[in-house]
């Protein structure tokens, strides 16, 4: 049994790991729309034709960083806050 055990643990430290393939920066910026509301308007429509081309294939529809990262901006820029302007 023991030399079962030593024949296993040889064999896992001679195999190579394989490295790890570089993480998909999309995922990224993809998450920060989960669980995240959408208000009714041209955002939520962008919003469901990235995702019905992001779920249409194994590419994810060529969906680019741009496009998410476009989205992105817009969201925020319609949950800031205006500026109070300062009393003279």
């Amino acid at each position: 049994m023991a030399k079962k055990a030593e024949a296993a643990a040889a064999a896992t430290e001679s195999a190579p790991v394989p490295p790890r393939p570089p993480a998909d920066l999309r995922l990224k910026v993809l998450k920060k729309f989960h669980g995240k509301f959408l208000p009714q308007g041209p955002l939520r429509v962008r919003h469901k034709e990235l995702m019905t081309r992001w779920n249409s294939g194994e590419d994810h529809g060529n969906v680019t960083l741009e496009e998410l990262k476009s989205l992105l901006d817009d969201w925020r820029a319609s949950r800031a806050k205006p500026t109070k302007k300062a009393a003279v």
